[in-house]
């Protein structure tokens, strides 16, 4: 009887220290509804922030640049009610030939080591200032992946890029900034998809540059190949069109081909290169690059003569002065 009794007593013990934190748990009366409202699902929504990939892709560029110390070259500007990052470089010659504006591909920045930083880097060093724009990202990391496959399946056929009103805001902006330090001649040059927009914007606005340089060109994945490679029949501009000419390439470069040969101006240059022979020969693919866009340049547009005067020498710190 001891036995069960001391079994008892150490039950009810349990139960009085658990009390507290169930009464605690239990929820309050408030008038005629004893239980709370459940949570509504907007306020559960307003809890979860989705990730911005691209906004912390260009925040760890500024600080890469700041550790290089070149954050002098950031440049932000609004086009569309929307900020955007640009990296300006000026011409490092007495004499400005024009500015280069670079566009880099689709979840990259605008000093990606692949192409756009060995150009925007290079060509001040021959006359031209170079700006790289921060362009929207065509897929969203965050996004769920059925719904861009969905999305690529239905726009297969459009004639219009992802976003490209506010890229082509962003371009106009950028070359705004420009004509307000007197630049006047303006290079369109793109890179993968980042040269879909470069010349698309052309193409749609064929006044607004002298060339334009298409690197390595890719489709967005909302417009065919075939539809993408006919805005070239638009362009009355020197082009260059700098790929690598692989199985996936070959029929996109010969569509790009063709619509350059119905062009109605049949003396406007058109030159595609395969980047393959650059890549193979064991010299540093990038100055080569660099050394196929400043000649292309060279050649097809307006050249400012270069005079810069040589300095005058002071005979005295080379020769004395004769005995009399």
């Amino acid at each position: 009887m001891k036995k069960i009794n001391a079994i008892l007593y150490v039950i009810i013990a349990l139960l009085s220290l658990n009390t507290p934190a169930l009464l605690a748990e239990e929820p309050q009366a408030s008038g005629d509804n004893a239980n709370p409202e459940p949570a509504s699902p907007q306020a559960a929504d307003q809890e979860y922030i989705l990730p911005k990939p691209q906004a912390s892709r260009i925040e760890h560029l500024k600080s890469s640049l700041a550790l290089r110390q070149l954050d002098h070259q950031i440049q932000t500007l609004e086009a569309n009610g929307e900020s955007f990052l640009t990296l300006y470089n000026p011409s490092l010659t007495p004499s400005t030939q024009g500015c280069v504006i670079l566009l880099h591909s689709d979840n990259e920045h605008p000093d990606w080591p692949d192409a756009i930083a060995p150009l925007r880097n290079a060509l001040p060093e021959y006359s031209w200032c170079t700006l790289a724009i921060e362009v929207p990202d065509i897929i969203k990391r965050a996004a769920p992946v059925q719904t861009i496959s969905t999305d690529n399946i239905n726009n297969q056929d459009s004639l219009e890029l992802p976003d490209q009103a506010n890229t082509f805001a962003r371009i106009e902006a950028a070359m705004n900034m420009a004509r307000a330090d007197g630049i006047e001649q303006f290079v369109l040059l793109g890179y993968k998809t980042g040269a879909s927009y470069a010349l698309a914007f052309l193409a749609n606005n064929p006044e607004s540059g002298e060339a334009l340089v298409l690197v390595d060109i890719e489709s967005p994945t909302t417009m065919s190949d075939y539809a993408n490679a006919q805005q070239i029949r638009q362009i009355a501009k020197p082009t260059l069109d700098y790929y690598i000419n692989n199985n996936g390439s070959e029929r996109f470069a010969t569509w790009r081909k063709q619509a350059a040969n119905q062009r109605t101006e049949g003396d406007i240059d058109y030159i595609q290169l395969d980047a393959i022979p650059d890549r193979v020969t064991g010299k540093n693919s990038k100055q080569l690059l660099i050394q196929r866009v400043r000649g292309f340049l060279k050649q097809n547009t307006t050249q400012i003569t270069q005079q810069k005067q040589l300095p005058n020498i002071k005979k005295g710190l080379f020769y004395k002065s004769p005995v009399d």
